[in-house]
């Protein structure tokens, strides 16, 4: 195929894939789609983790590179009025992952059409990225040891890079995160009469403030108060790894205007680079939560998600794939700092060494939201990325 062929091809998959979104594990339509091409390829295909597909190309060598794609949606409802929007009411391609499984299975399509090359090729499909569990199952299924798999790259899409362009780093890349959920309980009483009960709304508007005022004294924090206090142990001051965040984003407290609240809820994410700073980020939240159940008197509740680990570029990895970066047609941006969001790319990496890329779509919408497009003209970058990685072998 000339390479007009697998842009039509790239764009196919995607509108394709984009107007049939499904959540979590459950993907029929999706993988229809995706074994309406892989049956047509000379490869060798394991299902797992639900409606996930790995498709294996044996082309006699030892080693086998790896490439993944996620295959889920979200659920919200699609605002574009595109003639390949969303078919499925309140679910959408939001993050593009149409994107991703396009160029994976448009690879998968080149490989076919390779009598020669210096390694086999495993193509995972995975499930549950937008949740939980979908990258983690596939590599405890073994199948990566399986195939002798022994690197792995992914590339997600990228709204605030140009149209085109591969970004990425070496080293911390995305950071470890985990979800907090924090419960606070006091007594309920009449407004007229508030020191008749003892106000979680109050306690849990007090025990927020403190949070982020100790955190504002870790390296890495956004300070949201110029006063920080605490004596935490803090990480070294000058690595843009040790950047940290603690953010609450929803608090629910209280049942009527003139009712002192007996509850109060909080949920909220941690992120960090490292187990260390992670776990300082924990320890603080559960140490200011013990402080106010003693001052108040009042009963608490804590706990947090296992959450994904950091996704890091495997540094021998990188060095050794950067000489194909600098000559892509898009071109080559290498971050200065790692972002802040995070991804369950990160366990292959626990397994293997990995390399994650992201790809410019030059729009600015941000990912998740209910406009979320791009051209698929970029698409052809990744391609092109996932092609040059190959020749490498």
């Amino acid at each position: 195929m000339i390479m007009n062929d697998y842009e039509e091809l790239l764009k196919l998959h995607r509108r394709n894939l984009h107007m049939i979104p499904e959540l979590d594990r459950d993907l029929p339509e999706t993988k229809k789609y995706l074994l309406s091409v892989l049956e047509q390829l000379n490869c060798k295909m394991t299902f797992l983790c639900g409606s996930g597909i790995c498709a294996y190309f044996d082309k006699g060598q030892k080693e086998t590179y790896g490439f993944r794609a996620d295959m889920d949606g979200l659920p919200v409802q699609e605002a574009n009025t595109c003639d390949y929007r969303s078919i499925h009411e309140n679910r959408m391609h939001a993050c593009g992952h149409d994107g991703h499984m396009a160029m994976v299975l448009t690879l998968g399509q080149y490989v076919d059409t390779l009598d020669e090359l210096g390694c086999n090729v495993l193509l995972i499909f995975q499930p549950a990225e937008e949740t939980l569990g979908g990258a983690r199952e596939i590599c405890e299924s073994g199948i990566l040891k399986q195939y002798n798999v022994t690197r792995i790259f992914g590339i997600h899409m990228w709204p605030f890079a140009e149209a085109g362009r591969i970004v990425s780093r070496p080293g911390a890349l995305m950071p470890k995160s985990a979800e907090i959920n924090i419960d606070i309980y006091g007594k309920a009483a009449h407004g007229t009469a508030p020191y008749e009960g003892l106000d979680a709304l109050y306690i849990g508007a007090d025990y927020l403030k403190r949070v982020y005022k100790k955190h504002a004294s870790i390296t890495g924090a956004v300070p949201r108060f110029t006063d920080g206090i605490g004596d935490l142990p803090t990480a070294p001051q000058n690595r843009p790894e040790d950047k940290t965040i603690i953010h609450i984003g929803k608090m629910v407290s209280g049942y009527a205007r003139n009712i002192v609240s007996d509850h109060t809820h909080l949920l909220g994410t941690v992120r960090a680079f490292s187990e260390e700073n992670f776990n300082i980020l924990i320890r603080l939240l559960k140490e200011t939560l013990q402080d106010a159940a003693r001052e108040y008197g009042c009963s608490t509740e804590f706990s947090n998600s296992d959450g994904y680990p950091p996704v890091i570029n495997d540094a021998a990895l990188y060095d050794e794939v950067k000489p194909v970066l600098g000559s892509l047609p898009g071109g080559y941006e290498e971050l200065a700092e790692p972002l802040m969001i995070s991804e369950d790319f990160s366990f292959y990496g626990l397994y293997v060494p990995a390399a994650f890329f992201l790809l410019g779509t030059g729009t600015g919408i941000s990912l998740h939201s209910v406009d979320f497009d791009f051209d698929e003209k970029v698409l052809t970058s990744g391609l092109e990325l996932y092609k040059r990685l190959l020749a490498q072998a």
